[in-house]
């Protein structure tokens, strides 16, 4: 087979989502369903999600997808937004108040405008909450926009994640265990998946695998040790081809698994197009490896209002996290996330992280993933990781999508670490807020 280049993808097109309803209907419909929402108490933390099964929780209500949607839509039209005002009437307005920090909202988008590249978003959230603390889209030219916070795009190697926690869970390998692969580190060959040694193989742990992000490795973990069932499983667990659990509207992430044994060795290490990922469900995928297993979904809606003011009930929804794997798994992976700091593919752009002492008390785990389209035109570049700190109430997920054109903007992995940065920096340890508290 002739090789496939490690940064190819379809190339995103697409416009901004639009609302369903007309937006009186929708007020209407979300001040009556207000006046009648019964009041929602914290629920403990939802049931371990085998992964042989399917994932037990509630699609989102319609009402609060339409509510995110009129706020996101605000927050991308006036930066740094932390509320949007809506005319329900020529005496009545219906204020919807978002959770993100708007000073650090506006820090991002200023960051993400300063990048270079074509497009990019960026989402960076609490683990331990599902509060979203930062939601930004950036596209250097708006008429012909690449970025959208909602809209799935090709996960590249960011699908090494579920690869790794699927190996590790099943215990079928550990970070240490051993594996061999011939030939570059990122090409795809069907000779590079043959499991046999030769002189010319080379002898590398699971942990500098993923750390380096090793193609032939993870596509012969796909063949040889998980097989088609483990990988849907497990992309299961993660909410791949199923409606994510979330108040924002996303688009539903795509994972198809070939039989053949070459199909599933390119999913497997994430060398294809197919397997799509949306900005908001990669940064929670990273909140459940930083939070030992499982954080609740994201939000953003903090809270709305009428005034006048009517008789609606304050809201509570604080979600129950989701547990996709077990503490000791995900630690495990905590321990592959970090390598990838250390020596991996993002030691040279989280080499400041000594410098400061605000990030110096930190520890930072993460996974880069890049692909080009087809035409050749576009480049994909993720960064999807997190930040933890000694108050584990405090620790921030982040997942970056930079879009690059035939000149390299700053890469993703690089404005990660410059938005994890800025949020330590004017900010010492402290509880993490929850949607109705003050």
């Amino acid at each position: 087979m002739k090789g496939l280049s490690h940064d190819r993808t379809a190339r995103s097109t697409g416009s901004k989502r639009k609302l369903s309803l007309p937006l009186l209907a929708t007020l209407g419909l979300i001040l009556g369903y207000l006046l009648l929402h019964p009041y929602l108490s914290s629920a403990p933390e939802s049931r371990l999600i085998s992964p042989s099964s399917t994932p037990q929780h509630p699609e989102p209500l319609e009402t609060w997808a339409t509510l995110s949607a009129l706020l996101a839509q605000g927050i991308q039209d006036l930066p740094g937004a932390p509320c949007i005002h809506t005319p329900l009437s020529e005496d009545r307005v219906v204020t919807v108040r978002s959770c993100l920090d708007p000073a650090y909202q506006s820090w991002v988008e200023e960051r993400m405008r300063r990048s270079m590249a074509l497009a990019g978003a960026a989402v960076v959230m609490h683990p331990a909450s599902g509060r979203i603390l930062a939601l930004s889209v950036f596209n250097a030219d708006p008429e012909r926009p690449l970025a959208f916070f909602w809209k799935a795009y090709p996960a590249a190697s960011i699908f090494k994640i579920v690869t790794a926690a699927a190996a590790l869970d099943q215990k079928l390998l550990s970070p240490d265990s051993v594996l061999e692969y011939t030939g570059r580190k990122h090409t795809l060959y069907r000779r590079q998946l043959e499991q046999k040694s030769g002189p010319w193989s080379h002898r590398v742990t699971l942990e500098e695998s993923f750390a380096r992000s090793i193609n032939p490795v993870f596509g012969k973990i796909g063949i040889h040790h998980l097989g088609r069932q483990a990988l849907e499983a497990y992309g299961s667990a993660f909410f791949f081809s199923q409606p994510f659990p979330c108040e924002l509207p996303v688009q539903t992430s795509t994972l198809h698994v070939p039989a053949d044994a070459l199909g599933l060795a390119d999913v497997a290490s994430g060398f294809n197009r197919e397997t799509l990922l949306s900005p908001v469900q990669a940064a929670w995928l990273a909140s459940v490896l930083a939070a030992d297993g499982s954080a609740p979904a994201p939000w953003l809606v903090e809270s709305f209002r009428s005034d006048p003011v009517s008789d609606t009930p304050a809201l509570d929804h604080q979600q129950a996290p989701i547990r996709v794997l077990p503490a000791r798994s995900a630690r495990q992976m905590q321990r592959l996330m970090e390598a990838t700091i250390r020596y991996g593919t993002c030691r040279k752009s989280f080499s400041r992280r000594n410098r400061y002492p605000y990030t110096r008390p930190l520890t930072f785990g993460g996974k880069t993933g890049n692909i080009i389209d087809g035409q050749g035109e576009v480049k994909y570049d993720w960064f999807v990781g997190y930040a933890r700190s000694p108050d584990r109430e405090d620790a921030l997920a982040v997942s970056v999508l930079m879009f690059h054109g035939e000149t390299l903007g700053h890469r993703a992995n690089v404005m990660a670490f410059d938005l994890l940065r800025a949020y330590y920096r004017h900010r010492p340890p402290h509880a993490t807020s929850r949607r109705g508290s003050s």
